[in-house]
């Protein structure tokens, strides 16, 4: 704590005494000259009775920090009061009445004394003394401001304690861009051959932008929040085309030359009706998906890509017919179809021919998986 403060403003005890003689004194010489005859030592005061005179005492109560006392004191300030009563007052605490105020009968001076609080302020230590009990009037009587989103800790209608933090709040904004991913699409080329691709467009990622608000509390980056979005630019599609010409072709074959309007790399197994996992006793044993009875020149194939009835080429087969199907042929897989007597085990890699005629447009899978 600081030196004591009392203020000057206070008058003492004799100032008082020679107040109430001075009076007495100016009496009796109004008398004296209002005709009287003679002044006698009984209209004077006497020099014992200037000496005797006695200040009338004023009952009062002091409560110093929460701890009530009574007084009686000599009609003098509340600064000088409370010297008499030996109570010293300290730079932050607050007495009411104020000091130079004069004490009358039945006052109460109420002291309430400062404590030490530590305040963190812009990343420095200030210790303040105080009288005060909330957050809020401590941090009026340091100066401290607090503006747009400034927060403190407690909060400012808290009851102070031992500390008080001052967090300062600054909001920044930025914009983060993140692309964003072009599609990719198909178009059908009629000038260009069955089977084959041409980039139509090449595809370009657009950009997608948002503003960001980045809050700071005492410099150190917090939550983010995102306040708006837009495209910046927008993205342009990958289009991809795939051809839709069917031009018919020739190939030498043990039968001569074969027309044909399609090619497709396979993959090629071969079954028979005991090979083919039908019971014998079923009745569709040794049956293609078609009805009949199965036997070479017969294929099962995927028709999704080739539909029954489709005529073939099949290199070191022959020619063939699409008249089966399969749980497990999917794609572009084909199973070359045989009695059980003539059976000839297949497990390649080949290209299928396929033959006129060519089926509508809307029957032909333009694209194979």
């Amino acid at each position: 704590m600081g030196p004591p403060i009392f203020s000057s403003a206070g008058l003492g005890v004799m100032p008082f005494l020679q107040l109430r003689v001075v009076r007495r004194l100016a009496l009796s010489l109004s008398v004296c000259a209002g005709g009287l005859s003679a002044c006698t030592s009984d209209v004077l005061p006497s020099e014992s009775e200037i000496m005797t005179a006695t200040p009338e005492l004023i009952a009062i109560t002091l409560v110093d920090d929460g701890q009530a006392e009574e007084f009686n004191l000599q009609p003098v300030t509340v600064g000088r009061a409370l010297s008499l009563a030996q109570r010293k007052v300290y730079v932050g605490d607050r007495v009411d009445p104020p000091l130079d105020t004069l004490i009358r009968s039945g006052m109460t001076i109420e002291v309430v004394r400062a404590r030490s609080v530590l305040i963190h302020l812009d990343g420095r230590e200030i210790p303040f003394s105080t009288h005060r009990k909330q957050v809020a009037g401590v941090l009026a009587d340091a100066g401290v401001t607090l503006t747009g989103r400034d927060f403190t800790d407690p909060e400012l209608s808290e009851p102070v304690i031992d500390e008080i933090r001052v967090i300062r709040v600054e909001e920044n904004y930025r914009i983060d861009y993140e692309p964003i991913p072009f599609d990719k699409q198909w178009q059908g080329v009629p000038d260009l051959e069955i089977d084959q691709m041409r980039m139509v467009q090449p595809g370009q990622n657009g950009l997608m932008a948002r503003r960001v608000q980045v809050r700071l509390q005492d410099g150190i980056p917090g939550e983010s929040i995102l306040m708006d979005e837009w495209v910046q630019n927008p993205p342009n599609s990958r289009v991809v085309g795939y051809g839709m010409s069917t031009p018919i072709r020739i190939i030498d074959t043990p039968y001569g030359p074969l027309e044909y309007w399609r090619a497709i790399p396979m993959s090629a197994t071969s079954y028979s009706p005991s090979r083919a996992g039908t019971p014998l006793t079923a009745p569709w044993f040794g049956l293609t998906r078609s009805g009949k009875v199965l036997k070479k020149g017969m294929v099962a194939i995927d028709p999704r890509l080739i539909p029954l009835g489709t005529q073939l080429y099949v290199p070191g087969y022959g020619l063939a017919t699409a008249e089966d199907t399969g749980s497990g042929i999917r794609g572009r897989m084909i199973d070359l179809g045989y009695e059980d007597h003539d059976f000839r085990w297949w497990r390649s890699y080949l290209t299928v021919y396929v033959r006129p005629p060519v089926p509508p447009a809307d029957q032909i899978t333009w694209m194979l998986p």
